[in-house]
């Protein structure tokens, strides 16, 4: 009788083990997560970390880029949720890095898709764009989206098999229907640490953009590796998550001068910046840098660091600051309007006037991107600043309030988009400027996000060739034809406008080889991601500055070092 009792229990013990290990197997097959290194250029800038659930009725992707050597976003949080037959549901994208915040989010509503984005304080949306049954959502740097794709491409079959996606062109617009063509190519061995690996390699396609390369695992079908050569991205499957270098902050220095910590105050709200003083003992020049104050910080990417770096060299004293809310500036980004920048922007031109390094007749400020426009209100309102520069010059304050389209247009011919998507993105627009019309308080809700409206209303009732009308110092204005995020057209309407209302000294200049910061974006390995100014424009600054403040001393040696 024990001996059955014993059986029993043995049974019942073996029965536990194999229920508890047939939950943990389908934990297993439930949960699943998947680790990649990004390779940018040649170095390892980041980590992805991906994880798959399956419920009775959805897939979820969560993914988590962290790629501290990025310039501007260095951590992305995405989320995808798919039907059972694979379709989209939503999805949602952070971008987050010191202050500066986009999100992207897409739900499916019937058979359309809605939209709405936020970046720093502006916002765009979009309800009703139609998609194909089965259409996903697809972006190069997430493997996270490649992984439903591979699910519905048939192996068996083989060849070149086409896939309907939207992908993320900006975060102000809305997505772009595109087709994905997956072309199987051939088997090869991939190595994994130490493991080698027989995968089977695609080509992917996608009309007017670089092709690439996907490597997946023979047995699972799991990616292995990604790569665009054109772009330098390079996509590694790792058995765990790596743990990032360390990132060093490039500084340009030179014994000529010294760099100071400042704060100053824009009423109740403290900004605070970096001040670059030359060692010679006497009143010298003066140059302000305003760039996009809710979309980077006094680095502006690494082109302000090495302009502060380069005047500072020639004797100027330079201003540059983090925005509010951005960076170690106080106030919140997310809420600014551009009334609050441009008072920003004021005190930080009387911080600089009353330094008693300064002289006040010899000061010159210069605006980048959206930075352009506050500069140039300055330059209109202000009798000290005596020039002013302009560096790829947005026409408008922000990419979603260009109620003439201008804009839109000049991007759809550079950048070949056809005309479904120009007029997707114009309905976008006209659809963000009635929200913001018809709505009276200053916050709304479209899809559960909190959209700002106030900026955009005020944006509304600014003109800015008004603005540049009304500049009488000497302007010069430089614009790289490749700049992906501003028409060329845009500096020539500001150019004619300087014509039209009598100022004789403006200059524009183009370069056809340049893009928005106007110089190489530079990676090491060892330092942050950043631009560093073409040395033809920085010499055409020098030459007109020369030129327009004759009293200025150009003598200085120009050589800097990049210290390590």
């Amino acid at each position: 009788m024990k001996k059955i009792y014993l059986a029993v229990l043995a049974i019942l013990i073996c029965s536990v083990f194999l229920f508890a290990g047939s939950l943990l197997y389908l934990d297993k097959e439930k949960h699943k997560t998947f680790f990649y290194t990004v390779n940018l250029d040649g170095h390892d800038t980041g980590n992805i970390k991906i994880d798959k659930y399956i419920t009775d009725d959805k897939t979820i992707y969560k993914s988590v880029n962290f790629e501290p050597f990025r310039p501007l976003f260095t951590e992305t949080r995405s989320r995808i949720t798919l039907d059972r037959t694979g379709g989209l549901m939503n999805y949602f994208k952070e971008s987050v890095c010191n202050g500066t915040h986009d999100t992207i989010y897409l739900e499916k509503v019937g058979k359309d898709i809605s939209f709405v984005a936020t970046s720093g304080s502006e916002f765009a949306c979009l309800t009703g764009l139609t998609v194909k049954e089965g259409t996903v959502i697809f972006e190069k740097d997430s493997p996270a989206t490649y992984i439903p794709i591979l699910e519905k491409y048939d192996f068996r079959l083989g060849k070149a098999q086409a896939f309907n996606v939207l992908t993320n062109f900006s975060t102000l617009l809305p997505p772009m229907k595109r087709l994905l063509t997956l072309t199987s190519i051939k088997d090869e061995y991939i190595k994994i640490g130490s493991k080698k690996i027989k995968v089977e390699s695609l080509l992917i396609r996608i009309r007017n953009s670089p092709k690439g390369m996907l490597w997946v695992t023979k047995s699972d079908k799991s990616i292995v590796k990604i790569e665009f050569p054109d772009l330098k991205l390079r996509i590694t499957r790792t058995l765990a998550l790596k743990k990032a270098n360390e990132v060093n902050k490039p500084v340009i220095k030179n014994d000529l001068y010294d760099e100071e910590t400042v704060k100053f105050n824009n009423k109740k709200t403290v900004l605070e910046g970096t001040l670059t003083i030359p060692k010679k003992r006497e009143l010298l020049p003066a140059a302000l840098l305003l760039g996009r104050s809710d979309g980077s910080d006094r680095e502006d990417q690494g082109l302000f660091t090495q302009l502060a770096g380069r005047l500072g060299s020639e004797g100027f004293v330079v201003l540059r600051f983090d925005g509010r809310g951005i960076g170690n500036s106080g106030g919140s980004a997310l809420s600014a309007t551009s009334g609050e920048k441009y008072e920003d922007s004021v005190a930080a031109l009387d911080y600089l006037s009353q330094r008693k390094e300064i002289d006040i007749n010899r000061v010159v400020v210069i605006g980048h991107g959206e930075g352009a426009f506050f500069a140039s209100k300055l330059a209109a309102n202000k009798k000290n600043i005596k020039a002013l520069i302009l560096m790829s010059p947005m026409l408008s304050q922000g990419e979603a309030t260009d109620i003439s389209f201008d804009n839109l247009n000049e991007m759809a011919k550079k950048l070949k988009w056809d005309d479904q998507y120009l007029k997707l993105a114009m309905k976008s627009r006209m659809e963000t400027i009635e929200t913001v019309k018809k709505t009276s308080g200053d916050w709304t809700s479209i899809l559960n996000t909190k959209c700002f409206l106030k900026k955009l209303r005020k944006d509304l009732e600014a003109n800015p060739t008004d603005i540049i009308r009304k500049v009488e110092v000497p302007v010069l204005i430089l614009h790289g034809k490749e700049d992906e995020l501003v028409p060329p057209k845009a500096a020539s309407t500001l150019d004619k406008a300087l014509e039209a209302s009598g100022n004789t000294n403006h200059k524009l200049i183009y370069y056809g080889y340049l893009g928005h910061y106007l110089g190489k974006m530079t990676a090491d390995g060892l330092h942050k991601m950043a631009y560093s100014i073409d040395e033809s424009v920085f010499a055409t600054i020098k030459k007109w500055l020369d030129e327009t403040l004759p009293k200025i001393d150009l003598t200085l040696q120009t050589s800097y070092a990049i210290l390590t």
